[in-house]
């Protein structure tokens, strides 16, 4: 309770009280900028929950919509006439049911329909303006129609704003816990680290252990070696491996060497498998481009994500869509998001662009090098297949692409990879190139007849072997990506 009181108070007084009652500074900064983060999570969470508090969808107009319809076009087309009294006042109900008849017929056949002329042609057997209050009210119809399409834009819009911001806040809030996760290391393991480090000309700083929810512990060092003196960082990496008891490497650009100044290197532990890729793309025949576009990130985590979008239709607009999907993907996933709220905020951002037509598929496969686990994303994407030894597994998909609906409609299976295993991903332009009635049983049957555990030469040969099916050339755009898993 101390310690909450003192975050509260802040100030000279709190940190005194905070060494008063034990605890260090270190652990005091820490639990405060923890505090702070999550402050500022919540924000963005309250402000995900104002856009969210907003009118449902109205997929017609309501009846308070054709009243208003109704009282409008009274007002301008029937206030000046002569005849106002005689209509609204004497007839006032026929004339309503007259009225009330065409305009159903409106909301309901439409304007040009027979149900819609035969009932203008009655309301214009009682009434001396009837052509044009017909007309006014089809203008009218039309606006209120064309009102309630933007409106429900708007809905959509600020649906897709509060989804990023409610993501947003989630991101935020995982960085507060791995802030908090980050910890002194025992002394015992403190003391024999820098033993040996010393032994290196290596002085220790601090060493601290970062807990994450994705992977094992990892190690931050700070140090720094005597004037004159210079300390590769693999050689670090050796003696931390065995003073831990556990592989430990420096993580992916990282500095080679330790010099005099203070440095701070982090390290993680070695994967058990590496993966190599290959790919092969064919540009659709008459394009200047190809509309398909891929990616192969490596993450520091012991992840590798491979990912591949197809534009709609060919040529330089659809290869401009999906390379604005696929860079999306590469920033939210080099920024830590989750491949599933990378999948979210792209169509979050895809929808807000709706007006310009940009739909694309996204295929995202992600292997943990850790554990073999494979997880895989499939966004109105074509189907990926896995040669294993002496036969090949398909995961298919049926969902549409992003951008298509303000909820994104995507399928998820995980797969767990073995050594020789060997996963290929392709675009729809591949499996189209094949006879329809058997595309994915031929290709399970190409796959297997490659000999050859080379990525980038199985992408090749097999796209060879595609093109041989289609007499006239690529008539869609063809893109193979292959990642081959081996244990090391």
């Amino acid at each position: 309770m101390r310690a909450i009181l003192c975050i509260l108070g802040g100030g000279t007084a709190g940190v005194r009280e905070f060494e008063a009652g034990g605890i260090r500074m270190e652990e005091w900064e820490r639990v405060s900028e923890k505090g702070r983060i999550e402050r500022c999570a919540e924000s963005f969470q309250r402000l995900a929950e104002v856009f969210q508090y907003l009118p449902s969808k109205k997929e017609e107009l309501s009846g308070e919509d054709l009243e208003e319809i109704y009282d409008t076009v009274k007002g301008r087309v029937c206030r000046t006439c002569g005849r106002y009294a005689v209509c609204w006042k004497e007839n006032g109900e026929k004339t309503a049911r007259l009225v009330y008849d065409l305009l159903s017929a409106v909301a309901e056949d439409g304007a040009e329909s027979g149900v819609c002329l035969a009932a203008e042609e009655r309301f214009a057997r009682h009434c001396v303006k009837g052509y044009s209050f017909a007309e006014e009210l089809r203008g009218s119809f039309c606006q209120a129609r064309i009102n309630l399409m933007w409106s429900n834009r708007m809905l959509e819009n600020r649906a897709a704003v509060a989804r990023q911001l409610s993501e947003t806040a989630q991101i935020i809030q995982e960085i507060a816990c791995t802030v908090y996760e980050a910890s002194d290391a025992d002394s015992e393991l403190e003391h024999r680290v820098k033993t040996k480090l010393r032994l290196q000309n290596v002085r220790v700083q601090s060493l601290r252990i970062v807990k994450n929810n994705w992977g094992p512990p990892e190690v931050v060092l700070t140090a720094k070696t005597p004037r004159r003196h210079c300390v590769s960082v693999k050689a670090i990496a050796d003696t931390l491996s065995k003073a831990c008891s556990r592989p430990l490497v420096p993580e992916r650009n990282s500095r080679l060497t330790l010099g005099a100044e203070p440095a701070t290197i982090h390290f993680v532990e070695e994967t058990g498998y590496y993966m190599l890729t290959g790919s092969a793309r064919r540009t659709c025949a008459g394009e200047a481009a190809c509309g398909d576009n891929f990616s192969v990130l490596t993450g520091s985590h012991g992840q590798v994500i491979l990912g591949i979008s197809d534009g709609m239709g060919s040529g330089v607009r659809a290869n401009r869509e999906s390379q604005t999907v696929i860079e999306l993907l590469e920033q939210f996933m080099g920024a830590g998001f989750t491949a599933e709220t990378a999948v979210r905020m792209i169509n979050s951002a895809m929808v807000l662009q709706r007006g310009m037509q940009r739909f694309s598929t996204l295929d995202i496969c992600g292997i943990n090098l850790y554990s073999g686990e494979c997880e895989f994303l499939k966004i109105g994407a074509a189907t990926t297949f896995i040669r294993r030894a002496g036969w090949v597994e398909a995961v298919t998909s049926t969902s549409l692409p992003v951008g298509v609906f303000q909820e994104v409609d995507f399928e998820r299976s995980r797969k767990r990879l073995e050594h020789g295993d060997l996963i290929v991903m392709v675009s729809d332009g591949v499996l189209d190139a094949l006879p329809q009635e058997e595309q994915e049983e031929l290709m399970k049957y190409l796959i297997l007849q490659i000999d050859s555990d080379n990525p980038a030469e199985f992408a090749d040969i097999l796209m060879e072997q595609v093109l041989s099916f289609a007499q006239d050339g690529a008539k869609d755009d063809m893109t193979i990506l292959a990642g081959g898993f081996w244990k090391k």
